[in-house]
């Protein structure tokens, strides 16, 4: 019994006397055995009496072991306003304001910590709010966990600054924030980064300068760079299966030139050499309805062109084709782009094409 209760006190934060190992709520705990030190990165961070001196790669992110034990003896003799303890290191910035608290009580009381500048922390008092945007009643979803939230702005629900009637969850945009890091953390609704993260740095959110945590798994990617390679023909003629793929020989797979997301051996199709071009079903079947569609706005081009006098080298075109084209477009098919049109009007004959053939 007596070993556990060491083990305790050797693990536990000099700052906040908790053994807590969670980096997500109190940043890293780390132990230095050369001065009998156990600390709590957030508790080290927010501490009024203490300044980073050291380089990032000395001490604890360049707080020295033995400032570190100087702000631990300045709190030694601070009550915290919560819990009524020792050890309150952290202090209200608020003019006039003498509350002094532990990093965890101040969490769990709704202070606010800032983790920018001069890491200022606020008290439940004097802590930064956020205004009630205009005709928002009711609740609606959190756009992160999709549970319902309350269109009232407090410590736990934060609204974005830059969309209207977007509300979210405290700590759903504080596993965000942690996961994205500051590269990738936005607005989950329009994507806003700069006025988002101001906003979100003011209420006490922590945006760790680090890459994204999907950008830091190894072979994060790995599948993107595999190539599609099955046979979709109605017929397949290898004996070795669609999924067979030989290189320089007639059951190599050829993937379709325009969605890349279909595939035949050359042999299937009777190609009779890699550099001939292939389009699957649904590809040609889009091109079809395209051309045609290309064709009716073409005549009636022509006829508005003739009244009004204007573009005579479209009449003079003795060219049948009456679009130009190009091997990809945005839309995974040809640029069928009819000269004289914009592409408003071209882009709403390629959707009303897709939606005569997938009706």
């Amino acid at each position: 019994m007596n070993c556990v209760c060491v083990l305790f006190l050797i693990l536990a934060c000099e700052f906040c006397q908790r053994a807590d190992e969670c980096p997500e709520k109190y940043g890293e705990k780390r132990t230095y055995e050369d001065y009998n030190l156990t600390v709590h990165y957030y508790c080290v961070l927010m501490s009024s009496g203490i300044w980073q001196r050291g380089e990032d790669e000395e001490g604890f992110y360049g707080f020295l072991p033995e400032d570190i034990q100087k702000e631990i003896n300045r709190a030694a003799r601070l009550k915290c306003a919560i819990c009524k303890r020792k050890g309150a290191s952290v202090g209200c910035v608020a003019s006039r304001c003498k509350r002094s608290y532990h990093f965890p009580c101040g969490m769990e009381r709704g202070c606010i910590f800032q983790f920018m500048g001069n890491f200022p922390s606020f008290c439940w008092k004097h802590r930064p709010i956020q205004k009630r945007p205009a005709n928002s009643k009711g609740s609606s979803q959190c756009t992160i966990c999709l549970e319902l939230v309350e269109h009232a702005p407090s410590y736990n629900i934060l609204t974005s600054p830059c969309c209207k009637n977007a509300w979210f969850h405290r700590d759903c945009l504080q596993c965000q924030a942690l996961s994205a890091g500051v590269f990738f953390f936005r607005c989950p609704v329009c994507n806003n980064k700069e006025k988002f993260q101001n906003e979100m740095l003011r209420m006490g959110i922590h945006i760790p300068e680090k890459d994204a945590s999907w950008e830091l798994e190894e072979n994060a990617y790995q599948d993107l760079l595999q190539c599609y390679q099955h046979c979709d023909v109605k017929r397949c003629l290898c004996k070795n299966g669609r999924d067979y793929n030989e290189s320089d020989s007639k059951w190599e797979i050829k993937r379709c030139q325009y969605c890349g997301s279909s595939g035949t051996h050359l042999a299937c199709s009777s190609l009779t050499s890699w550099e001939q071009n292939w389009e699957c079903i649904e590809c040609r079947s889009i091109l079809a309805k395209s051309n045609g569609s290309c064709q009716k706005w073409r005549k009636r081009s022509l006829s508005v062109t003739e009244k009004t006098d204007i573009g005579d080298s479209l009449l003079e075109d003795p060219s049948p084709k009456c679009a130009r084209q190009s091997p990809r477009s945005h839309l995974g098919f040809p640029n069928l782009v009819p000269p004289g049109f914009s592409l408003f009007v071209y882009h709403s004959i390629a959707h009303g094409a897709l939606w005569a053939i997938y009706r």
